[in-house]
């Protein structure tokens, strides 16, 4: 029965995956093809805003894993908040992305970019569901379905992230000082969704009735991701349209 619930839970999800890898912007993003100067654009502004969604990680993980010892899971817990710390200071992977790619695009044409600004402007509004998403997760009656959101988007490194990764090599030479961030989740987080995998199978057999609340947490987590890689891409077209044809 255990090993049945997970293999439901594999199932429900496998199309909104599929959903997430089949929009539109995530695949031009991960295609070979895809324009040197929007990739260089679209991975300054998934730098700069991702830092909201990814300064709060360590302290999501570890507040569901607060609450699922409040709830009585004791070892759950213990793990959720070990596991946490593995996720510390990612956000300042993310600014330091950012001010590499900053630099790179002055030096070519001075006065192209404002850095500073930039990551000092409010958080995208693609980001706010997915930041709720963790709150209301962690708030509510299934703490332990932070699991799902996190298995969902840390399996997206493994999935998403090499052959995303292969573009910024293309653009940006080997020097992964222009993508720390996602040259270390690459690496880091197939380990990462295999912690999660097997938290998540020990719930499921243990409480079969909260598959609907871990597929829903999964789902949305990937809608939420997905519009946010959208909203950079946008934001990254818009500014290479500002850029004078002489540039």
């Amino acid at each position: 029965m255990s090993a049945e619930i997970f293999e439901r839970y594999e199932a429900e999800l496998a199309k909104h995956r599929e959903a997430f890898a089949a929009d539109e912007a995530v695949n031009l993003l991960t295609s070979p093809s895809c324009d040197e100067q929007l990739l260089v654009r679209w991975k300054l502004r998934y730098s700069v805003h991702g830092v909201a969604m990814t300064a709060p990680v360590e302290s999501w993980i570890a507040g569901a894993g607060e609450r699922v010892e409040q709830l009585g899971n004791e070892a759950l817990g213990k793990a959720l908040k070990a596991h946490s710390r593995a996720e510390a200071g990612h956000d300042r992977m993310m600014v330091a992305d950012a001010r590499a790619i900053a630099a790179r695009l002055n030096e070519e044409t001075p006065g192209t970019v404002d850095v500073e600004a930039l990551l000092a402007e409010p958080p995208l509004a693609s980001t706010v569901p997915y930041v709720e998403l963790h709150e209301r997760v962690i708030a509510g009656p299934n703490p332990q379905a932070q699991l799902a959101i996190e298995y969902e988007i840390e399996q997206l490194s493994v999935t998403m992230g090499p052959p995303l990764l292969s573009n910024c090599e293309r653009v940006f030479g080997k020097d992964s000082r222009f993508y720390s961030f996602l040259a270390e989740h690459v690496e880091l987080d197939a380990g990462h969704t295999a912690f999660n995998r097997r938290q998540l199978q020990r719930v499921l057999a243990d409480s079969p009735e909260a598959l609907a609340t871990m597929v829903e947490a999964g789902r949305t987590a990937l809608a939420c991701y997905a519009a946010f890689m959208a909203e950079c891409l946008r934001l990254a077209q818009d500014d290479l349209g500002k850029v004078p044809v002489s540039a």
